[in-house]
């Protein structure tokens, strides 16, 4: 009985250590999306094409921001006309900030790391309006 329910506990074990691993490598739904816009982005930059941020979101949003990096909470909840965040979303020098919203609320946000030729930082962006020129 005892060898079982080691063997039991060391499987069960043995499954959250590659469940973790395998949560790490692919990582949640904003590293996924960002991921995927950052893989389109480099296709567009070749081919001399933008990338519309709206074809590579499953979820609602009618409003998007783009920080630069670094971007202060403060700044980030002014934007977003609430007290979102409290802390800073990047540290690297690559990455800008995206925020998405959906009536007035954030519902997701990335750290972008692709190439962004065009200016993005100084108002709301519509779905139509959140396009990505690398």
């Amino acid at each position: 009985m005892k060898k079982a329910l080691a063997f039991a506990a060391a499987m069960l074990l043995a499954a959250a250590v590659v469940y973790g691993m395998i949560r790490l490598e692919i990582g949640g739904p904003e590293q996924q999306l960002a991921r995927a816009i950052e893989k389109e982005a480099s296709k567009a930059e070749k081919a001399g094409t933008a990338v519309y941020l709206k074809d590579h979101t499953d979820f609602a949003w009618d409003k998007a921001y783009v920080f630069g990096p670094y971007t202060d909470p403060r700044t980030i909840n002014t934007a977003v006309g609430y007290n979102w965040t409290d802390r800073h979303l990047s540290f690297d020098d690559a990455d800008q900030i995206i925020v998405f919203c959906e009536k007035g609320k954030v519902v997701r946000h990335i750290l972008y790391s692709g190439s962004m030729r065009n200016n993005l930082y100084d108002r709301a962006l519509s779905p139509e309006e959140a396009v990505i020129w690398p």
